[in-house]
């Protein structure tokens, strides 16, 4: 059984979230009323501010029950959640009571053609997303770091990781195309938003032609890195982590310092991608956990957004549900140039 560890990320969370009523019962209240001005209403007995007459009880109404509020949500920004109210940390509006209709978790259909893909061809793959309680195709969605759909697809050695975007098709449901690169088994994560539910991440698993070894024999065992510095596309990024070992059920601070490789000057010239100044996905190593988290350094709302530049440092926040091996996938962008850059760690039990 997968899951999924909600990530606090600007006071962001993509976990579901529920509005609690409150336990006591419906209680009557009595409503006074103006016989020649109905729209003059009191709680208590008084006379009409527009003729004097004594106000007389209107009909019993019922007080709904108060609702204890779990969270709050951003009518422009919807991916935003806090636990009070207060302003969007984007647009600085006014947030709302977050009420959503359908709380429970989405249907997903995944469609794949060919049926079978093979190895370095090109794949259109199809999902449609259904009401978990009527079972019809659902067509609206809110926007999550300016996409309607993030699709990761990692292979099972997780050695393969890819992050794009589908795109919304007239019938309401997302297609692309891409390419496996090597046989095997594959974990596709769709990560959407429908508006009438919650924030959604739906696993689905997918197996390319002619692979015929099991999900078993094929797992991935990964070795945490000795060193957390790599250099990817003229970057040296480095990874310290806080606490330096990782607890398992405890936050953990992920800290990245960016330099040129060649010049060996801080890198200041990062421009957001989907909104953020760069994108986390961690995957356990047998894939049965997953975090996926946004920088703590905030993407200014006001002002030229290509004028805007991020750097040398970009934190991550992070929890590790249990212990064991994790891969983290972390993408910048400078110019028109995407960086991946992956590390191994180990989360361990605390002791």
């Amino acid at each position: 059984m997968l899951r999924i560890s909600a990530i606090l990320v600007l006071t962001l969370s993509f976990a579901p979230l529920s509005i609690h009523l409150a336990s006591t019962a419906n209680q009557e209240v009595l409503v006074y009323t103006c016989p020649m001005h109905p729209e003059v209403q009191s709680s208590i007995p008084d006379k009409c501010p527009k003729c004097e007459l004594k106000l007389v009880v209107q009909a019993p109404v019922k007080k709904e029950p108060e609702r204890w509020i779990e969270a709050y949500t951003c009518p422009m920004h919807p991916e935003i959640r806090t636990g009070a109210a207060g302003k969007c940390p984007k647009c600085e509006m006014a947030l709302i009571p977050a009420n959503p209709a359908i709380t429970e978790e989405y249907e997903l259909r995944l469609e794949c053609s060919p049926r079978a893909p093979r190895p370095n061809e090109k794949t259109r793959l199809r999902f449609v997303i259904l009401n978990p309680r009527t079972g019809a195709q659902v067509k609206q969605f809110a926007i999550m770091h300016e996409k309607l759909f993030h699709l990761f697809i990692i292979s099972q050695d997780l050695n393969h990781f890819q992050h794009i975007h589908p795109e919304l098709e007239p019938d309401g449901s997302f297609t692309i195309d891409t390419v496996l690169p090597q046989p095997g088994h594959y974990r596709i994560y769709s990560d959407f938003y429908p508006v009438d539910g919650t924030p959604q991440m739906l696993p689905s698993n997918l197996t390319t032609a002619g692979y015929r070894s099991n999900l078993f024999a094929s797992q991935a065992r990964i070795t945490p890195d000795t060193t957390l510095v790599k250099v990817v596309d003229g970057m040296r990024i480095e990874l310290k982590l806080e606490p330096a070992e990782i607890i398992a059920g405890k936050p953990a601070t992920l800290k990245y310092h960016l330099t040129d490789a060649k010049a060996g000057e801080p890198v200041r010239d990062l421009v957001p991608y989907l909104g953020a100044w760069g994108h986390t996905l961690i995957i356990s190593e047998d894939q049965s956990d997953y975090i996926h988290s946004h920088p703590s350094e905030a993407v200014p709302e006001s002002g030229d957004r290509a004028k805007l530049n991020g750097g040398p440092d970009v934190t991550f926040e992070a929890l590790f549900p249990r212990p064991g091996n994790y891969r983290i996938w972390t993408q910048f962008q400078r110019g028109d140039v995407l960086s991946t850059v992956s590390f191994t760690v180990r989360a361990v039990r605390l002791r």
